[in-house]
């Protein structure tokens, strides 16, 4: 079954597929703890007088506010309110730390630097410098209370603080990735095999990138540069968590607030159950019943807790009800068909 159990289309090829056993990887997530290497995603602190207000005029949520330990979810977008990254924003005290997709290290690094000149705004990539290990799964509070000797609470998400594993200096900040308790866990890169090893030791589990794809999966979370790309305006994918409507102006900001305050947009990423003899790929079409294409999968995977095939897509607003089915297909060739289901699939 795991090979294939994750569309290939969407597999994190940065991170190890599996360790061997998926099943037992996924069960990590679900039941345990579970250890994932994310530490290629890109990595940047920001800091200097003029850091938090030219960033608060660049996002969609309010940094301004912040303050140390606390951290929020935030997009910077383009004007016609597309995204160009979405991003983890942590004030740690001494800096704004700010993490996303390693697929926009280069454009972000390069947007942020048009403000080094204006002074007082430092900017420093430190993707290399700064390893990022994952832990998701239930017992990953009473991990880190073994560990550190302290408290680590889930909530709120984001939160982050400053603390030491095996006498190792680290950032833990709240983070689930796969809808069960998590945090992401900030280490210099020549002490991460330490801590990595730590962590194995309290019985964590090593996880790749397929057993994360499938709980994320039934988290109903989507994954940016898969269910969320620069053909997309934020809301269509949900993240009205990621946007502040009492903040001052950003860029994209008129087409997100008309949206949000006069209706819907055009479409929005839902939950599907699959009844198909194959995992749809990326870009299978949603056919209606009144002959109409209404939409598209961008992510699928089988589900282990409902062994069955989910996805996620998009799909046109009058077609939004729950229970709405719609015939699959590829190329012009039916595929099987799909329903409409509310998210998380799996609690």
């Amino acid at each position: 079954m795991s090979l294939h159990a994750v569309n290939t289309q969407i597999i994190n090829t940065i991170t190890p597929r599996d360790f061997g056993d998926v099943r037992a990887e996924y069960e990590a997530i679900r039941n345990a703890a579970a250890l994932i290497d994310l530490s290629p995603a890109a990595k940047f602190e920001v800091s200097g007088k003029n850091a938090v207000p030219f960033i608060n005029g660049l996002i969609t949520n309010d940094v301004k506010t912040l303050k140390a330990g606390d951290g929020t979810l935030a997009a910077f977008l383009n004007v016609q309110g597309k995204v160009v990254s979405i991003c983890r924003f942590y004030q740690t005290g001494e800096h704004l730390l700010i993490e996303c997709d390693w697929a926009n290290r280069e454009t972000l690094f390069k947007n942020l630097s048009r403000f080094v000149p204006a002074g007082e705004f430092f900017l420093k990539d430190v993707t290399e410098e700064l390893a990022l290990l994952s832990l998701q799964g239930p017992i990953a509070s009473e991990l880190f209370l073994a560990l550190t000797e302290q408290p680590v609470e889930a909530e709120p998400e984001y939160r982050n603080f400053q603390t030491k594993i095996d006498g190792i200096n680290v950032l833990i900040a709240s983070h689930s990735r796969a809808g069960v308790t998590g945090f992401d866990i900030f280490v210099p890169v020549a002490a991460k095999a330490s801590v990595q090893q730590a962590l194995l030791g309290r019985c964590a589990k090593l996880v790749g990138s397929e057993a994360l794809e499938i709980a994320r999966l039934e988290a109903g979370i989507p994954r940016e540069g898969v269910d969320v790309t620069d053909s997309n305006i934020l809301l269509e994918a949900g993240y009205e968590k990621a946007v502040s409507y009492t903040k001052g102006c950003y860029l994209g900001q008129e087409i997100i607030a008309r949206i949000h305050w006069r209706g819907q947009p055009a479409r929005q990423l839902r939950g599907l159950l699959v009844d198909a003899t194959e995992l749809p790929a990326k870009g299978t079409e949603l056919w209606a019943a009144d002959g109409k294409k209404v939409g598209e999968i961008t992510s699928s995977a089988r589900s282990f807790a409902l062994d069955q095939i989910i996805a996620l897509g998009y799909v046109h607003r009058y077609y939004l009800t729950a229970g709405t089915e719609f015939t699959l297909k590829r190329d012009g060739v039916e595929q099987g068909s799909a329903t409409i289901t509310e998210t998380p699939f799996v609690q």
